[in-house]
């Protein structure tokens, strides 16, 4: 099948998102594509065709627990990243 071995990658040094075939080693082999935009774009998408407003994964480190949020208000986005900026600074 032409799509074995294919996967959703992201690249620890770019942090691009790849559709990549992954060799024997576990790594990216030369068979890949850029797709970033693409992914954003359907998970955007996704939100908005199951009008959902947020998303919470299982823990994937201690203390760390991930979300995404949805909003087509601009007031709202403004506020969600004043507060996304103020715990990183």
């Amino acid at each position: 099948m032409a799509y074995e071995n294919l996967q959703l990658v992201t690249a620890a040094m770019s942090g691009e998102i790849y559709l990549a075939r992954i060799n024997k080693s576990g790594f990216m082999g030369e068979s890949r594509r850029v797709i970033t935009d693409e992914c954003l774009r359907a998970t955007t998408e996704w939100f908005m065709s199951n009008k959902e407003k947020g998303f919470k994964y299982e823990s994937i480190r201690e203390n760390e627990h991930p979300h995404l949020f949805y909003t087509g208000d601009e007031d709202k986005a403004k506020r969600i990243i004043a507060i996304l900026k103020e715990v990183t600074e």
